[in-house]
C-alpha cells in the first residue's frame, strides 16, 4: 500500500492499475486480484490508506494541542507540505484528484468528495471552537474562513509542485497569518521588530 501510495503521488489516480501496481511491488496480477477486483478498487483503497497515513500524520498530533487557536496552528502546520514528510514526493493525492476527478462521475470521485468533506467539516469545528472560546471573533464567518484556508492549502500545492517554488512554505504561512489576523486572532499579529542598539562609539 505504501508503494502504492507513492506511485499515485506522482502518477495520479488514473496511473494507478493492477498491472502497474502488480508490477511496482514484485507481484502477479492474479495475487493483485485477491485483494482488489478492478482499477477503482485499487484507487479508493490507496485513497482509504493515505486517509489513515494523514490522519496520523496530521490530525492526531493537533488532536494533543489546547482546544482552539492552538490546536488550529498545530494542525495547519502540520498539514501543509504533509504529503512529502510522510513519503509521497509527488504531494498530497487528494489536492491532485479534485482536479484530476472534477469532471469525472465515478466511485472514485465520491470517495475524494468524501475525504475532502470530511476533513472541511473537521476545520469548521476546531475553527467553530477556537471562536467559541474567543481565540477568535465571535462573529466570524467560518464558512469563509475555512474556504479560504483550503484555498491557501490549494495554491500551496500547486506552487510547490507545479512551479517548483522554493518560497511556497513561506508565501502560505504568512498567507495563513493574515487570515487569523482578520478572524481576530491577536496572536496571530506580527510583533514588533526589536529596535537596533546604538552603536557606543
Amino acid at each position: 500500500m505504501q508503494q502504492g501510495l507513492a506511485l499515485m503521488s506522482q502518477s495520479g489516480l488514473e496511473g494507478i492499475t493492477l498491472g502497474v501496481l502488480a508490477h511496482q511491488v514484485g507481484m502477479s496480477k492474479s495475487g493483485l486480484f485477491a485483494h482488489f477486483q478492478s482499477k477503482e478498487d485499487v484507487q479508493i483503497g490507496l485513497l482509504d490508506y493515505m486517509a489513515e497515513l494523514a490522519n496520523a500524520r496530521v490530525v492526531a498530533p493537533a488532536m494533543r494541542a489546547a482546544e482552539g487557536l492552538p490546536q488550529l496552528n498545530v494542525l495547519v502546520a502540520n498539514w501543509l507540505g504533509w504529503a512529502q514528510r510522510a513519503g509521497l514526493p509527488g504531494g498530497c493525492p487528494v489536492a491532485a484528484g479534485l482536479f484530476e476527478f472534477d469532471d469525472v462521475e465515478s466511485p472514485v470521485r465520491d470517495k475524494i468528495q468524501e475525504l475532502e468533506g470530511r476533513w472541511r467539516n473537521l476545520l469548521t469545528r476546531i475553527v467553530e471552537r477556537a471562536a467559541s472560546l474567543g481565540h477568535l471573533r465571535p462573529d466570524l464567518d467560518v464558512d469563509q474562513f475555512v474556504w479560504e484556508l483550503s484555498g491557501i492549502y490549494l495554491g500551496h500545492h500547486a506552487a510547490h509542485r507545479f512551479l517548483r517554488a522554493a518560497d511556497a512554505d513561506r508565501r502560505a504561512q504568512i498567507a495563513f497569518q493574515a487570515l487569523l489576523e482578520r478572524a481576530g486572532a491577536a496572536a496571530a499579529k506580527t510583533p514588533p521588530k526589536p529596535k537596533k542598539r546604538k552603536s557606543s562609539r
